[in-house]
């Protein structure tokens, strides 16, 4: 029986390059744009850039699956404008395939959808995700972009997500009480080796000089802490058409596909995957996110 650190170099071969024979059956066929998207308090809008996100890059013709990894408080198919039926609890508990739980949008974005105010689903183990992470590598390789939804704040479970997609993006708003929660978020990240690919996302900015001046606060105190950097990766603009979105549970960049909103997702978006193209680690990390729930459990 190979050990964890020979199934761990066979993951990440098998999402590179056609294998023979990979680790957990899994049939790689490409690697994988992969972004665990996190914030480190709730309210600053971590859900609507995910959705709108991966809206954003189904447009660009690549097949894309968003997964809520929010796993309390579920909401990104209440953005996205969909009811599911079956969610990532029935493919855990009650041994739903996990292909049964993904559901197809108009927006060409797969979801699959995570439970909302289960206790159960808060507090998993190793034991119970095992058998989902290794359906998830396998239906990887189905996908061009993989987006995890993650929960805010700084849990195991979050932490978990992060380690496994070898690109993060932390999303903030210019607010003094969101900057410190980030620098908290990303100091667990640089102390755990979690991420060497990680962004940074400003929303509900006034202006390109404020989500500027975000960036550079953040960098400063990463810098004389961290050793460590953040990569400003877009400023999102102040718009009332995000409420109105929101109350219409349509994504922002499908209703308005000209506002200067959805242009900047569509500038986020071609970041990210030049910056996955560029990258050597690509593809998810079944390994890093099975341990994350082994030390949760």
């Amino acid at each position: 029986m190979p050990d964890q650190n020979d199934q761990a170099a066979s993951l990440r071969s098998a999402n590179k390059s056609l294998a023979p024979e990979p680790a957990f059956g899994i049939k790689g066929r490409k690697s994988v744009c992969a972004v665990s998207i996190a914030s480190g308090k709730g309210g600053v809008g971590k859900t609507f850039v995910s959705v709108n996100l991966a809206v954003t890059m189904a447009q660009t013709e690549r097949k894309v699956l968003l997964v809520d990894a929010d796993l309390g408080l579920a909401n990104a198919d209440i953005v996205l404008g969909v009811k599911t039926e079956f969610t990532m609890q029935d493919a855990i508990f009650k041994g739903k395939p996990i292909r049964d739980i993904i559901l197809k949008t108009k927006y060409g974005v797969d979801i699959i959808s995570a439970s909302s105010g289960s206790k159960e689903m808060v507090s998993l183990g190793a034991a119970r995700m095992q058998m989902f992470i290794q359906e998830l590598l396998e239906l990887a390789a189905e996908y061009d972009v993989i987006l995890f939804d993650c929960a805010a704040g700084i849990d195991s479970n979050v932490t978990s997500f992060l380690a496994a997609a070898p690109h993060s993006l932390i999303v903030t708003t210019p607010q003094p009480t969101s900057l410190m929660d980030v620098y908290a978020l990303t100091k667990i990240i640089y102390q755990n080796g979690l991420s060497n690919s990680l962004g940074l996302v400003v929303n509900m900015a006034d202006n390109d000089g404020q989500g500027e001046a975000v960036a550079a606060t953040l960098n400063s105190v990463m810098s004389k802490f961290l050793s460590g950097k953040i990569d400003l990766m877009g400023v999102l603009p102040s718009s009332d058409r995000v409420n109105a979105a929101l109350k219409r549970r349509t994504p922002f960049v499908a209703e308005w596909s000209k506002d200067p909103v959805s242009i900047r997702f569509k500038q986020l978006a071609n970041k990210l995957l030049r910056r996955a193209g560029a990258s050597e680690d690509s593809g998810l990390d079944g390994e890093s996110l099975l341990k994350g729930f082994i030390s949760n459990s």
